[in-house]
């Protein structure tokens, strides 16, 4: 009786070629005319990885045929052209047979069991798992020894030392003196105050080519900080070469690789002087530049972060795509989203393909979220200590620059006097030849002495009578005591949550920045809102928590101290008073709870497998 047949091929990378395929099928067709049977149709996907399930189009059409029926026997070479993982593997074994058909290799000419399936694919699983860590041993190893193990960066080209068979040595760099000059002229413009956005309109207006022969775009330029991406963050420019920042994992729902930083006791680096193209001065300026941007975002005012085109928001530059791991930026009327998706470009880490998370989001919706679960991470032992030191730090420092700055004034002050002695000699030597008196002399003169006077108001400021130092630090300590600050904070979040005060979350964005590292943001089905997965020490905390029930005794424990502030304060007189405080508090823990059932944690595997995220 003859069977109906459907074939199966695939390769993995496209490194191989399409040569492979036509293989696999003429094996197939000569294996099923040997037996007589008859091929219904044949299905493949080309350079589609078998870890992958989702993503491969030819087994999911392969499969929707199998469930219109008619189908005796799925064929394929060897079980590994199904899949390579172990779930997979027995999610095709059951659609396969629950339609009454069987799974065939050439290799073994007969039908595959369940047993050998499951221990082919788990085989195959286990073997892909030693490549890849044969793979990152061995570009480890490429490292410590000067060798380069990723793509080549911009100004570099591929050396052309050969070893003793005459052939290339894999990893080497040389320098393109051409580029090089680009790269040291944006370090350059850099330092001297001249943004990434400024420096690539620039070179695109003398039509330097960017990387890649495309146009230079700002983010380029300045890349991502803490990932060490960007030219004015590639250590190589240095002579350091660094690996293994980051890590990839694929999201077993996207079936996407996603980025997640290491820690720094894993990243390997080594010198390579031959590498450098910017020196050490240099480098150091455009780090104290990054400094300097830094303070003005966090701390100063709207003019000058205005200056620094930097937004004010209270998440700006801390969300992540999950898909690509790019930036999330605002993208008009309020709303996130990713950036890489907006701009349509292909992705490295997605094989060239371009991002998919097309979920967007409010700024309010997405601060709320997040503002929510801050209060829950202030529970943790001593978070108030940590806050209350540090900013009493930040006070000492400020006490500390006091003198310094004092005595910058006075340097000042005697450097215009010194200035305003010259010109006045100069009019007086003029005047004493019958020459001319010159007006450029006089409004020199008056804007001298409109900054001494300045200067002397602030030099005055300062001479108030001198305290002691000691006594400032204790009344310092005083001020912003564990207590106080606790106050304070809790003050900020009921103003900012709830789409509210915007100097309230102006004010605690240094707070949420300390305990918050990236928010990703990921797609959900349909009309649901995006998920965020929320990355830093506030992770910690709340994995360490059993968050209901230290909750609950928190609240108690606060609830409890505040009706005896009431009552010793003399606002609580009366029983009435009492009872109707006790029922707030009451109501209050019933909306406690709604919101805390919505807090999951998760754990993410980071440096000693340590919680490191949660989702809200």
């Amino acid at each position: 009786m003859t069977k109906n047949v459907l074939f199966y091929a695939r390769y993995s990378t496209d490194r191989q070629n399409e040569v492979s395929l036509e293989t696999q099928i003429e094996l197939g067709k000569s294996f099923i005319e040997d037996k007589g049977w008859t091929l219904a149709a044949t299905y493949s996907d080309a350079a589609v990885s078998g870890t992958r399930f989702t993503s491969r189009p030819g087994i999911q059409n392969l499969l929707r045929h199998v469930k219109r029926g008619g189908i005796d026997i799925v064929l394929c070479v060897t079980v590994d052209r199904l899949s390579r993982d172990v779930e997979h593997s027995s999610k095709i074994l059951k659609e396969v047979s629950y339609h009454d058909a069987t799974i065939w290799t050439v290799q073994a000419g007969q039908a595959v069991t369940n047993m050998e399936l499951h221990l082919r694919s788990t085989l195959s699983h286990e073997m892909v798992e030693q490549i890849r860590y044969r793979t990152r041993e061995g570009m480890k190893t490429a490292v410590r020894k000067g060798k380069a193990s990723t793509c080549l960066a911009y100004g570099y080209m591929l050396s052309q030392q050969r070893d003793g068979n005459g052939d290339r040595i894999k990893g080497l760099r040389e320098i393109d003196p051409v580029k090089a000059e680009i790269v040291e002229r944006i370090f350059k413009m850099y330092a001297d105050g001249v943004s990434p956005n400024d420096i690539a309109e620039i070179l695109n207006k003398e039509a330097v080519p960017g990387p890649r022969g495309k146009a230079w775009r700002d983010t380029a330029i300045r890349g991502h900080k803490s990932r060490g991406t960007g030219i004015l963050n590639n250590e190589s420019y240095v002579g350091r070469m660094v690996w293994n920042k980051r890590q990839y994992r694929k999201n077993p729902d996207t079936e996407r690789r996603t980025a997640r930083p290491n820690d720094a006791s894993e990243w390997v680096s080594s010198e390579v002087p031959s590498m450098r193209m910017v020196t050490d001065a240099l480098w150091a300026r455009a780090r104290e530049r990054d400094m300097v941007i830094g303070e003005l975002y966090q701390n100063a005012t709207s003019n000058r972060l205005t200056a620094t085109h930097r937004p004010i928001y209270l998440l700006s530059r801390m969300l992540e795509c999950a898909e690509c791991g790019g930036p999330y930026a605002m993208n008009g009327k309020e709303r996130y989203s990713c950036t890489n998706r907006k701009h349509r470009l292909p992705i490295d880490e997605l094989g060239g393909a371009r991002c998919g998370n097309s979920k967007t989001i409010t700024r309010h919706e997405l601060e709320e979220r997040v503002l929510n679960c801050i209060p829950a991470a202030f529970y943790s032992i001593a978070i108030f200590d940590r806050i209350s030191e540090k900013m009493i730090a930040h006070e000492v420092s400020v006490l500390k620059r006091t003198p310094s700055r004092k005595a910058s004034l006075e340097a000042e002050l005697g450097s215009i006097r010194t200035t305003q002695k010259s010109l006045m000699q100069q009019i007086q030597d003029r005047h004493a030849e019958g020459r001319p008196r010159l007006a450029i002399l006089d409004d020199q003169l008056d804007e001298l002495e409109a900054t001494r006077e300045k200067l002397v108001l602030e030099h005055a400021g300062m001479d108030t009578p001198a305290e002691d130092y000691q006594e400032k630090i204790a009344r310092l300590k005083q001020q912003f005591n564990p207590a106080n600050v606790e106050v304070a904070i809790r003050k900020l979040l009921f103003l900012a949550r709830n789409n509210g005060d915007e100097h309230a979350k102006q004010r605690l964005m240094p707070i949420v920045r300390d305990l918050i590292q990236t928010v990703v943001i990921g797609k959900t089905p349909g009309h649901q809102p995006a998920s965020l997965q929320v990355h830093g020490s506030i992770a910690n905390i709340m994995a360490s928590m059993e968050v209901l029930d230290l909750m609950e005794q928190q609240f108690i424990a606060a609830a409890g101290n505040d009706l005896m502030a009431r009552i010793a304060s003399g606002e609580i007189d009366t029983e009435a008073k009492r009872e109707e405080l006790l029922s707030r508090y009451g109501e209050e823990l019933k909306i406690k709870y709604s919101e805390w059932e919505n807090l999951q944690v998760s754990v993410v595997a980071g440096a000693g497998f340590e919680p490191a995220a949660f989702r809200l």
